[in-house]
């Protein structure tokens, strides 16, 4: 069971800050997002993914470094931003992120939206976009009471992407794993903190002192868990928790669907552990540098560069 963070509450900063420290991953209540624009993205979402192979395709962008648009079913292995190979992964996805963010810095690429096949994604997408935003800021806020940090301030014009994450079997109702195979391989997010909205089916788990733990989130609830920039600004006392998807025939729902927001500072942002966290395991890094470092691995299979956090790598 998830700990349970109310932001309706009094006391939510110390809410947070226990569950995060307890295990990387929190459930949100009463976090205030709109259920409509919620189900306008699902909406638009399902129609894209139900377009033919070849349609979507279309919307790939070609840079493995600009997280934007459309990634096909094989195209990515997130074990690879461990430095473990396995084979490529069994999701789909869309990623976007806002157009007011969007500059010459290829983390900051404009999205290839797929309105002219997917009519009133954008809209969708940048309806909740600027729920997620709105969020994001908040739990900064949170954070910053407890840590005494300036996060609310200095991730304003981040690379905040959004993966709309789309899992289903082939046309005969099966789903064909190798062994080792994910659905969505083991890693940690790369982020400040990751917010997941998520269909309540089995199919993400989490790496706890049990080993690996099936998550299904409450069907109002948003779940949150920390990311590497965070765990390196607390020295791995806020853990940076390894989590998957795991196929079909390990017990995962025949189809799954998630929006994921990803949360960063400024991208020339530096990040080092607090001085209160004891002896430093991390140099300083900047945003820029640790979101590129990781997040090309997956895509051309090599090794990641940027630094992996500590934290629950015993599985």
């Amino acid at each position: 069971m998830l700990p349970v963070v109310d932001l309706g509450s009094g006391d939510a900063a110390e809410q947070l800050a226990s569950g995060l420290r307890s295990l990387g991953f929190v459930q949100l209540v009463n976090h205030g997002a709109d259920a409509t624009a919620a189900a306008g993205l699902r909406a638009a979402c399902d129609r894209f993914f139900s377009l033919e192979a070849k349609t979507k395709r279309r919307f790939t962008h070609p840079a493995p470094e600009a997280n934007r648009g459309f990634r096909a079913k094989g195209s990515e292995a997130l074990s690879y931003s461990l430095g473990e190979p396995s084979p490529p992964d069994l999701f789909e996805s869309f990623n976007a992120a806002d157009d007011s963010r969007a500059g010459d810095h290829p983390l900051l690429a404009q999205t290839p939206w797929p309105d002219a096949v997917a009519d009133g994604f954008a809209p969708a997408a940048h309806g909740w976009l600027a729920e997620m935003a709105g969020l994001s800021h908040r739990l900064d806020s949170l954070i910053d009471e407890t840590l005494g940090t300036d996060l609310a301030t200095c991730s304003d014009r981040g690379p905040d992407t959004m993966a709309c994450i789309d899992y289903r079997p082939g046309p005969d109702g099966t789903e064909a794993a190798l062994p080792d195979q994910q659905r969505m391989g083991a890693h940690s997010d790369y982020t400040t903190f990751t917010i997941l909205h998520a269909d309540p089916v089995p199919g993400l788990q989490i790496v706890t002192d049990r080993g690996w733990v099936d998550v299904i989130p409450d069907p109002e609830a948003l779940l949150l868990n920390v990311g590497d920039l965070l765990a390196m600004l607390t020295n791995d006392t806020w853990p940076s928790t390894l989590h998957r998807v795991v196929p079909m025939q390990a017990g995962a729902a025949p189809v799954r669907r998630s929006v994921a927001y990803f949360h960063y500072p400024n991208l020339d942002v530096e990040v080092a552990p607090l001085p209160d966290f004891g002896e430093a395991r991390y140099a300083p890094v900047t945003v820029a540098d640790h979101l590129l470092g990781k997040l090309t691995a997956p895509k051309t299979h090599e090794p990641a560069t940027g630094a992996s956090t500590a934290a629950g790598r015993q599985v």
